[in-house]
């Protein structure tokens, strides 16, 4: 039905794309963790709320879309997160702002800022929601924009709230706080979205680095069958061990844990354990991108194909480097010294060698380590299947009554 080779080879670029996916996710959580992405992906989403959109244009937007360092700074926004009850939601120090707060925040806040903090009956939000659309009114006078505090548009559509509450202020308390858990299902999107172009970026850089080209794993996967053999094991090894993915989510909010050091301790020690799981498919596929010092260089005397341990590409390499090689004791076997220009020089030949299979990698992290753990799980199960024939003469009575075939009755 399936030949194994072409699924060994599969199993192991899955389970590549799996440690790979697993590293870059790893590093996004710790990168969205130092620069408070979450924290400023709800600024944002409350910013959008509270302030009409401003006319961009196509690049602008796109830049909106992949800046994970937006801090909208206005009078409006910083008005509402000055407030008691959002600003002490947030701690004191650099992560002032809070990564999340309740609808009821939301509306207790923003009641505050609109409505003052005395009495707020049905005519006092009537008059005040009237003065406060009139403010944001292109066309009224200075004196009465000096009073604005949203923009029109906003302005207009928490009146409309109002209207549709029927004068019932529980209600239309219970229609702001609709709107924000509306809003914060998109916000949510949003941030997903940011976090697929980091993984993007990510995955691209970790191909690069770790010289993970997509086109030269699968070839050597399909050529040499140990190392297939090995990594398919590695990965029935990985999975008996991880009975679910790797999930940082586990680790990204204030209940999983308590401090920013012990969140950052955590994902610093699954990135060390990815490391090493890494470093041992490498080791198996004889994949190698940062140059030593020294570089053990071997020439076999019938093909003359030349052997670097440890490995690297022989086509990046500068021209530079085989001028400074000295012989050793052993025949056709050199020794070549790298100096740092020559291994950045390298690692930057390796770009355009290999743009194509480092995209394909980046692409594949991209997808995300549950979709590659999910699928690695199903393939093994198909390879385990294949192999145990339900015809086997050997096969037990006990394990014959678990066939549905088998069964009498």
């Amino acid at each position: 039905m399936f030949n194994s080779v072409a699924l060994d080879v599969a199993i192991g670029l899955m389970f590549i794309f799996l440690l790979y996916s697993l590293l870059a996710t790893v590093i996004s959580e710790i990168v969205a963790t130092m620069i408070g992405l979450r924290a400023r992906n709800l600024k944002e989403a409350v910013n959008r709320m509270l302030n009409d959109e401003e006319v961009k244009g196509f690049l602008s937007r796109l830049w909106d879309s992949m800046n994970i360092f937006k801090n909208p700074s206005n009078k409006v926004v910083d008005n509402f997160y000055n407030h008691p009850e959002i600003k002490y939601l947030g701690s004191s120090g650099i992560f002032k702002n809070p990564s999340s707060f309740k609808a009821i925040s939301f509306s207790k806040t923003l009641f505050h800022i609109l409505f003052g903090n005395g009495p707020v009956t049905r005519e006092v939000i009537d008059k005040r929601l009237k003065e406060i659309v009139d403010a944001a009114d292109h066309n009224a006078s200075d004196d009465v924009k000096a009073n604005k505090l949203l923009d029109k548009d906003t302005a207009q559509y928490i009146l409309n709230l109002w209207s549709e509450s029927y004068g019932d202020i529980i209600k239309f308390k219970f229609q702001l706080e609709t709107w924000f858990d509306r809003t914060m299902e998109q916000a949510t999107e949003w941030y997903k979205r940011k976090i697929r172009i980091v993984l993007l970026i990510l995955g691209f850089m970790i191909a690069w680095i770790f010289n993970a080209d997509t086109l030269v794993i699968s070839g050597i996967l399909s050529k040499d069958k140990e190392a297939r053999a090995q990594m398919v094991t590695m990965a029935a090894a990985y999975l008996q061990n991880n009975k679910v993915a790797v999930d940082t989510g586990g680790v990204t909010d204030s209940a999983a844990l308590e401090t920013y050091s012990e969140k950052m301790d955590s994902l610093l020690q699954i990135k060390n354990d990815l490391q090493a799981d890494i470093n041992d498919a490498h080791g198996i596929l004889g994949l190698g991108c940062w140059p030593l010092d020294s570089m053990l260089v071997t020439t076999d005397p019938k093909t003359k194909k030349q052997t670097l341990l440890p490995p690297l590409d022989l086509r990046a390499i500068p021209d530079t480097v085989w001028h400074s090689g000295k012989n050793t004791t052993q025949a056709n076997t050199k020794v070549y010294y790298f100096t740092r220009k020559a291994k950045w020089k390298y690692f930057f030949n390796l770009f355009p060698i290999h743009f194509f299979g480092f995209f394909l990698t980046a692409v594949a992290i991209s997808l995300g380590a549950p979709f590659w753990f999910d699928i690695l799980n199903k393939v093994m199960k198909l390879r385990t299947s294949e192999k145990i024939p339900t015809n086997s003469p050997n096969t037990t009575s006990s394990s014959k009554a678990v066939l549905v075939t088998d069964r009498e009755g």
